[in-house]
């Protein structure tokens, strides 16, 4: 390994310490723990991303405690963009961990709505303060138009106020997609998740279309950035009603979209994993979609809480105790597979049913998640 200056684990993986955390096609967030990822790793390559990630941890937790990592401080010229009282009231709550509105399914693979409202009513009495519906997690490509209608005002009608509740839209040209909008207000959802896919590409196209949301619809909205330039993201910042980003970037540009925004109050929002909102939090970022609070919100306001606290080693030994070794398990049953799983095993939901082509978690298969649940008492033994 030439070049490392640090005192870090061996890495087979081609770790180069003086120049990179990890290298492009062994990044820790692909080669292990992001779902649905194809790279293949070996046992040894495991337990290498293993001990690395846990080096990066401890290195961000030592960094934060001397004060080395530290939001973008506003010069005196600098003023923050005032929102609506709608868009701030939204912001004022967008804040710790999101759980993925994940969709039940009967055995005909209509969508289960009792359960839907089985679960809303859980994450409410757990204080889940955010239930957010993202493309893949909620299955947004494989659900109609009026479905995704009827999944909102599900959704928002059992919570009643009691968790913000964030939308999404399909992958839709422009017209359709506020017609959309414009229609599911009035079900009162607090904000939606607008995914403009890769139907454009270029930064002026993209932001006009944001352009024309904001100029023809009152409910705040969100985008879902995938590879956007910082300079895009600035400039999508500025629309009045658009209040954050569910951000997909590597810890770069996710902590250069944070300090690039802060002036416009903006909220840019960790695409998931404790470990990934540790060090975005520490620079100013808001909520981060966490794989654990949809079946245990506890764990996952705890993580945020220790981080306000600035709790450092709490928080870390969260992520070691609780993430770490969920992850090992759900990745293999794979997303949002895994999460019809947990909450089948909780009896929240009748079924592990995904909609085909995806194939569906079998009971049996459910082994070793239900010993992981069991164990923390996440559900009964």
């Amino acid at each position: 390994m030439s070049g490392c200056t640090r005192n870090c684990p061996t890495n087979p993986l081609g770790h180069n310490c003086k120049k990179r955390l990890y290298n492009r096609k062994f990044r820790l967030s692909e080669a292990f723990q992001v779902p649905g990822n194809e790279v293949k790793v070996n046992a040894m390559q495991k337990t290498a991303i293993q001990r690395s990630r846990r080096w990066f941890v401890s290195r961000v937790v030592a960094g934060a405690a001397a004060g080395g990592l530290l939001p973008r401080t506003l010069t005196a010229g600098e003023a923050v963009m005032q929102r609506s009282d709608r868009c701030q009231s939204v912001l004022d709550r967008l804040k710790g961990p999101m759980a993925s509105i994940t969709i039940p399914y009967n055995k005909d693979y209509s969508i289960d709505h009792g359960s839907l409202r089985a679960w809303v009513d859980f994450m409410c009495e757990k204080k889940a303060p955010i239930l957010f519906m993202t493309y893949g997690d909620s299955e947004l490509g494989l659900l109609t138009e009026q479905e995704i209608e009827a999944v909102i005002r599900t959704v928002t009608k059992q919570a009643q106020g009691r968790s913000l509740v964030l939308g999404g839209t399909g992958v839709w040209w422009t017209g359709r997609t506020i017609d959309f909008i414009n229609r599911v207000e009035d079900s009162g959802v607090d904000a939606i998740n607008v995914h403009i896919g890769k139907l454009v590409r270029k930064d002026d196209d993209i932001y006009e279309a944001f352009r024309q949301i904001d100029e023809r619809t009152e409910v705040p909205f969100l985008s879902s950035s995938d590879t956007y330039s910082v300079d895009l993201m600035k400039r999508l910042a500025s629309l009045p009603k658009m209040i954050g980003d569910k951000c997909h970037e590597e810890l770069f540009n996710y902590h250069a979209y944070i300090r690039a925004t802060k002036k416009y109050n903006f909220a840019i929002l960790s695409g998931g994993q404790m470990k990934h909102f540790l060090f975005g939090y520490l620079v100013g970022s808001a909520a981060y979609l966490c794989p654990i609070t949809p079946i245990a919100p506890q764990i996952g306001i705890g993580f945020y809480d220790a981080l306000k606290r600035g709790d450092m080693d709490q928080s870390r030994e969260i992520v070691y105790k609780y993430e770490d070794g969920l992850l090992q398990i759900t990745i293999k049953l794979g997303y949002p597979h895994c999460y019809k799983s947990l909450l089948y095993l909780a009896r929240l939901y009748k079924t592990t049913l995904v909609r085909p082509p995806r194939r569906s978690n079998r009971p049996e298969d459910l082994g070793p998640l239900k010993e992981f649940l069991q164990e923390h008492g996440w559900i009964p033994i």
